[in-house]
């Protein structure tokens, strides 16, 4: 009888989180080679994926808890699982991850991690609120960039990721903002390789996009002095860049914020197109 697609599922999971239990070098095979948990893995190596598990909690094993499509997303799933110990019954919300799996030709790899349920994806702006709490577990700590898992070598970057992962560390990103920034930078250059001398002009403009994207109010001029370059050589690259990707505020590929519906609504209610333009404020008063 041919294996069942979630079968399939749960064996790579299973086989994946073994895999990077041993520090196995081939965990990679596990990974979609375009996803966040393989630039989590280059970036900040086992320890970032092993904390994302909850591999830290004192339990025997996991279990798969539930699994469930992803809504557009063909090829994709959600698949929740939970540490147990014993025969204990089902695992608490914090025992809970969710990972999402890829479907490449016959084989399933997986994309990301969430350390939460399925039904409650736990965002940056979230595990930041909870890392103020006396006892915030470690794979809060991560999400929210205040734990002491620390880039690793950095993989294999270019020039321009190089300066943009190490400056977005340094001003405080979480590793799932700097890894959206990774994955902007490599659609960029896939949509048509860039031509440049200045490598740290177009890692101000993936700064300065992922700024924009976390609302975080730094200006074009702060960031271009914190690079070496021109305020207005920033903002055409930035411009470039918006243009060619279509980035908008709360884009799905490389924010890691959801939108809030009161924005959405409020815009819509004002006759205004959504989504709204990364260039573009957030002000109702424009």
């Amino acid at each position: 009888m041919a294996e069942s697609e979630i079968e399939a599922i749960w064996n790579t999971v299973q086989e994946f989180i073994y895999a990077l239990q041993r520090r196995d070098p081939t965990v990679q095979r596990w990974l979609y080679p375009e996803g966040e948990a393989r630039i989590l893995l280059d970036l900040y190596g086992e320890e970032a994926l092993l904390t994302l598990l909850k591999d830290y909690l004192e339990r025997d094993r996991f279990i798969l808890l539930r699994s469930g499509p992803v809504p557009e997303g063909k090829g994709l799933r959600l698949l929740e699982i939970g540490w147990v110990e014993g025969e204990e019954g089902r695992p608490k919300a914090e025992e809970r991850v969710t990972l999402l799996l890829r479907r490449v030709r016959r084989r399933w790899q997986v994309e990301d991690i969430w350390p939460s349920p399925l039904d409650a994806l736990l965002t940056v702006s979230r595990a930041r609120e909870l890392s103020q709490e006396e006892r915030a577990d470690p794979a809060v700590l991560f999400l929210a960039g205040a734990s002491t898992v620390s880039l690793e070598g950095c993989g294999e970057l270019d020039d321009v990721e190089t300066l943009f992962v190490l400056g977005m560390e340094r001003e405080g990103f979480s590793p799932r903002e700097i890894v959206r920034a990774v994955r902007l930078w490599r659609d960029f250059v896939r949509s048509g390789r860039p031509a440049y001398r200045k490598p740290a002009l177009y890692a101000a403009a993936v700064h300065y996009a992922l700024s924009l994207l976390g609302h975080y109010g730094d200006t074009r001029q702060s960031i271009a002095a914190y690079y070496g370059v021109s305020a207005r050589s920033l903002g055409a690259r930035f411009v470039e860049m918006e243009k060619r990707l279509g980035l908008v505020h709360f884009d799905p590929r490389y924010s890691a914020f959801f939108a809030p519906e009161t924005w959405k609504e409020r815009w819509q209610a004002a006759g205004r197109p959504w989504p709204i333009p990364l260039s573009k404020p957030l002000d109702m008063g424009d």
